[in-house]
């Protein structure tokens, strides 16, 4: 019997020309980009609430702040204490036209620098000349919370000294010399008389807290 072998032809293979993998990498690049800018994304949003935060944070200390420098103001409204600047408690009797409590207003023009408060001891890092003067101090308070306080007191009064015509303060608008916003009202001795409200008062206050967070209220009082 004669044995009848078959050869079977097998088609030629096609050289692989690596398009697949060159699809490949693309999509790993692809995928790397987003990744990395997820990732950044994630780092920025947290960063930003981080910051907000230690925002809000400077913010509630400066309510203490706030109260602090008040508490010091009622304790002297009776008598002539705030007649008289009282700088190491941060206290001027005078409204120091001008002031910028920032620092951030200044200029090198000669007429249109503005004075300044001294909330570090170095002037704020401030160049020499770009400033009227840099010597408001502030008066320091308690620290709440790794929150430094501190703040600065101005009685809208010309100058120093008792108010009176020869040192204007800006008063509330009731008040008056007339007895006609408080007719009827009867003083011991049975004469009517009017009372005049004390001058305000303007209470700055600058917290720094973590991350040179740092943030200024400004408040208007009067007694």
């Amino acid at each position: 019997m004669n044995r009848i072998s078959i050869l079977r032809r097998s088609a030629p293979r096609a050289a692989q020309r690596g398009v697949s993998l060159l699809f490949s990498l693309m999509a790993l690049v692809i995928l790397g980009f987003g990744a990395v800018a997820l990732t950044r994304s994630v780092d920025t949003g947290t960063l930003i609430m981080g910051n907000l935060a230690f925002k809000q944070d400077t913010i509630a200390a400066s309510s203490r702040a706030t109260e602090e420098a008040l508490v010091w103001l009622a304790s002297n409204a009776s008598g002539a204490t705030l007649n008289t600047s009282v700088p190491e408690r941060g206290y001027y009797a005078s409204s120091i036209d001008q002031l910028d409590p920032t620092g951030n207003h200044n200029r090198d023009e000669p007429g249109k620098r503005l004075a300044m408060v001294n909330w570090d001891g170095d002037c704020n890092g401030l160049a020499e000349g770009t400033y009227a003067t840099c010597d408001t101090l502030p008066f320091t308070g308690t620290t709440v919370g790794g929150n430094r306080m501190q703040w600065v007191i101005t009685r809208l009064c010309d100058a120093d000294g008792a108010p009176g015509p020869a040192n204007s303060c800006v008063r509330p608008a009731a008040a008056s010399t007339s007895t006609a916003l408080e007719r009827g009202e009867l003083n011991p001795g049975g004469r009517i008389s009017t009372g005049i409200a004390g001058p305000y008062f303007r209470v700055i206050v600058r917290v720094e807290g973590p991350r040179n967070t740092v943030t200024f209220t400004e408040s208007l009082v009067h007694f």
